[in-house]
Order: structure tokens, then sequence, then C-alpha cells
């Protein structure tokens, strides 16, 4: 087959020739970063080496090296050189004359599995007359990770992998005109933990200027208060954390550390991370999100957010695949006592197993609720006194699934409103997805609201602009979204989470 190359376009490290695929031009595998080898593990990024000759852009770069304990929705391998992006172009663009308008894509994965090759922008990228940039970002310990002697070295630490995606945000201020894009209109997106870390980037005082729109899509976590399971880290915890794995691995030193093979590590990581590892530094991430949401000390950029309706079913249903049997009540609790300590026994008369038709609803309803959409509205309440804020919650209870079968409804689980917005996604390697015609539909308009996030203020006869007193949400949902206010209390559990100070 023949493969159509694409213009050679001049960046500031070099010339770089892409492909033509699908309509747009694509340019894989570009580095935004020199390696981050040797010693420059737990350094931020480095701009890469200029190279003269033109660099061939038609395969993907690495993935960041990652252990797959999500199982489908992420392969496990990938290597520590993985510092790559992909630019992706409409072949046959509109361009104004400011240029095109730019949307740059963080994944999820809990900030330790995820790879940008799994995510297919074409829809976006030739609907919306939009360039999109996909990345791969550090991820795990070589991504997250405090010790004393290394944050003593005189650099921001902690959180490598938030400073990589700055630095990707740094490219696309350098270099997008390059490709026809218009550095002064800028979307940061993402979802899970790339939902959490647009969050990080609307906090960020080193992310300042370099986005004007974010969409943060189950992004919520970031509001929560450690101990509480998917928490920020506060800077003493997480350096002990550091120090523990250091002990484990058997180093002093932060030389000793960095001559530890990625393989070694990869190895060794499990017990010492968690879920969505940001660390509240003093820097990149200066104080709890919360707060920064609270006093107004944040990027005043247009936020749009939202979480689907039942989020925490794609996490019974990981279990069910993974025990090859339903969840049984005394998981349940231990569970809950492990994520919530001393709250746990609210929770639990909250959320009693005899209530739900099965123990993994009971399950998926606490997650949904306390890591999602209940946070998610606490941030929506916070920041939308201070900027243009917009409120959704995907509710297709029909959205295909990836996921192996299981005993009970998945309905708009965590991460099925992907498809409607990147053709076909299916996490890593899950089952096939294909949606029908009402959800092609309904793909149609997300993207239409996802890549017109600058003109939000013209279209708020559709999608009107959250108002807490309203409590107003745009329902994506078949056959056609609909605004609704008053809904989300009666649907979630708000007022008991809110009572309990997680947030």
């Amino acid at each position: 087959m023949t493969v159509l190359a694409a213009d050679i376009v001049e960046i500031d490290s070099g010339p770089v020739r892409g492909i033509v695929r699908q309509g747009m031009l694509a340019y894989l595998g570009v580095p935004y970063a020199a390696p981050p080898l040797g010693e420059l593990r737990w350094m931020p990024p480095q701009r890469p080496e200029r190279w003269s000759e033109v660099r061939d852009c038609s395969e993907y770069g690495n993935d960041s090296l990652q252990d797959a304990d999500l199982g489908v929705f992420a392969r496990a391998g990938g290597d520590e050189d993985c510092l790559y992006l992909n630019v992706f172009v409409p072949q046959h663009a509109h361009v104004g004359d400011k240029g095109l308008p730019v949307m740059v894509w963080i994944h999820g994965g809990a900030t330790r599995v995820g790879s940008g090759r799994d995510y297919d922008p074409s829809k976006i990228v030739l609907q919306g007359n939009t360039i999109v940039i996909t990345f791969n970002y550090r991820l795990g310990i070589l991504g997250y990770f405090s010790h004393p002697e290394i944050d003593a070295e005189g650099h921001p630490f902690g959180n490598y992998g938030v400073l990589d995606q700055q630095l990707v945000l740094d490219w696309v201020q350098r270099n997008i005109a390059a490709f026809g894009g218009d550095p002064g209109n800028v979307t940061v997106f993402g979802e899970s933990s790339g939902g959490n870390s647009t969050f990080g980037h609307i906090i960020s005082p080193l992310s300042k200027g370099k986005f004007q729109h974010a969409i943060s899509m189950s992004g919520g976590a970031i509001a929560l208060k450690s101990p509480i399971f998917g928490a920020p880290v506060p800077l003493e915890k997480a350096r002990q954390t550091g120090i523990e794995f250091a002990m484990a691995v058997e180093c002093e030193s932060a030389a000793e550390l960095r001559q530890l093979s990625a393989r070694q590590i990869l190895a060794m990581q499990a017990p010492y991370v968690r879920a969505h590892q940001f660390i509240i530094d003093g820097t990149i991430i200066p104080t709890h999100p919360s707060e920064a949401f609270r006093s107004g000390n944040f990027n005043r950029v247009t936020v749009v957010s939202g979480h689907t309706a039942d989020e925490g079913a794609f996490f019974s249903g990981f279990v069910e695949n993974a025990t090859g049997r339903p969840m049984e009540e005394a998981e349940y609790l231990a569970e809950l006592d492990s994520y919530f300590g001393d709250l746990a026994s609210k929770v639990i008369q909250e959320y009693p197993v005899n209530n739900y038709d099965s123990v993994a609803e009971a399950y998926a309803a606490v997650f949904t609720d306390y890591m999602f959409a209940c946070t998610g509205r606490a941030i929506l309440k916070m920041i939308s006194r201070y900027t243009p804020t917009y409120a959704y919650d995907f509710a297709d209870k029909t959205a295909p699934s990836y996921l192996e079968p299981t005993t009970f409804p998945l309905g708009a689980a965590h991460t099925y409103e992907l498809p409607y917005l990147f053709t076909g996604f299916r996490g890593g390697g899950g089952l096939p997805v294909a949606l029908n015609a009402l959800q092609h539909k309904l793909s149609d308009i997300m993207i239409r609201y996802w890549t017109t996030v600058s003109q939000a203020a013209e279209r708020e006869d559709e999608w009107s602009r959250y108002d807490p007193e309203l409590d107003n949400f745009l329902i994506l949902k078949l056959p056609e979204p609909r605004m609704v206010s008053g809904r989300f209390s009666k649907v979630y559990h708000a007022e008991f989470w809110d009572s309990i100070g997680i947030y």
C-alpha cells in the first residue's frame, strides 16, 4: 500500500515530514523533549537536541513505561524514552486569519497507564476543522515521585508528568503556527487522570497563559482531600513514600536511584503508587486544588466539566472481569474501609448493599459519586464564581462497552463517552465498539460543542452557563441532549458527600 507523505514542516527543533491518513496530515512521534534517561530521570523535561535532516514522523513514538494494571485499558510495556507527541491537521483545512483552533489531549489511566496512540482524533479534526495534539508523558513512579535528596536539587520536582504536559503546551506556543494553528486559541482537554491533569493546569502558575479553554472529563478526584483514595498527595507523605521505595530497591542516594534500570522500577513500583498521584509540591501544584478553586487563585479560562452517569460501573466491571466472578459483600466492605478509613461506616450506611440489585452496583454507585460526579460538581460550584463554566452529564445508558460482559448493566460507565469523540476507542485492547445511528448523532453534537468552547457564550440558548443556584447540567443522552436544572441531587448522593468534608 502506498503511503502518502505530508508536507515538510519546519519546527524549532528541525524539519519533520508526516503522512496523509483519513483525510488528515498526521505528524507522529515528534520528540518534544530529550529522552528522560540517566541524569535526566526525575528532572524537568529538557528540549530535544536540534536535527538538520528531515525527520520521518510516520510512526508513533514509544509509549510511556507501564504495567497495565488497568487491564484492557492499556498495554503493558513501553519505554522510559517516551516523550513524543502527535499532530493531526485537517488535510483540506479552512484556515482563517488567525489559524485553526488547537486542542491538546491528555490521556487518562490513573497517571499509571495509557498512551496517546490509543485515541483516533479524526472525527474531531475533520468535523471541527481543528488541530489535535496527542502525546505521551511520564507515568507511575517515573512520572510522580518525591524523595528528599532529589527534591533538594534546586529544580521543580515531584510532578514530572505534569511538567511534561507543560512542555507540550510550550511546544504548541512555539510551533503550532507552522502547522496552521492559532497559539491564541488552545483548548486543553482530558479524561479521568487526564481530566484531573486539566484541572491541574488550571491551578498551576507554570501553565498560565498557555491555553484559553479547558474541558475536564471525569476529573473531579483532584478536589479530594488526603487520605481519601484518589486524592492529591501532601508533599511530606509523598516524600515518605519515596524514602520507602528507595529502601525497597536498596538505594541510598539520588545517584543510585537514577542508576536503577527502568524495568527494576516498574517491577517494584506497585505498592508505592496511587491513583491520580498528583503531589502538592508548592510550585507546580502550589496548594491543595480545592483551596485554589475556593479562593479563585487559578488561571481564568473557560471551563467545561462533567462526568458519565455510571462512572463506577467500569471499576465494578473491571473487578469482575479480573476475578471471573461477581463482587461479594465482604469485598465491598473491605474496599470501602481501605478507601475511606474512619468515614467508611458512614459510607456503608449511605450505600447499603440491600438498596441495590447487586454488590457490584452498590460499589459502582459509591465510586460514581465520590470520585467523579459529586466532587466534579463541588468544583463547578467553586470555580463558577470566577470564570465561565459549563456542566454536562453523559447519560447514554446504551453506550457500547469494550469490557468483557458482566453480570450487571454497565450503562454510561467511566470512559464510555470516549468513542463518541475518538473513533473506535477501546482502551489498549478491549472489545471493538461501534456507535449506532442515534449515537453517531450524539457524537456529532458532542464534537461540535467540544471544538467550539471558544464560542460557548454565543450558544447559551443550547448550553447555558453553570449557575450553582440552578444546578444546571447539559444531559448528553438519546435521542438528543437537553438542559436540566435541579436534577443532580435526585440522581447522586450530593448532600451526603458535601456534608462529610472530603473536598
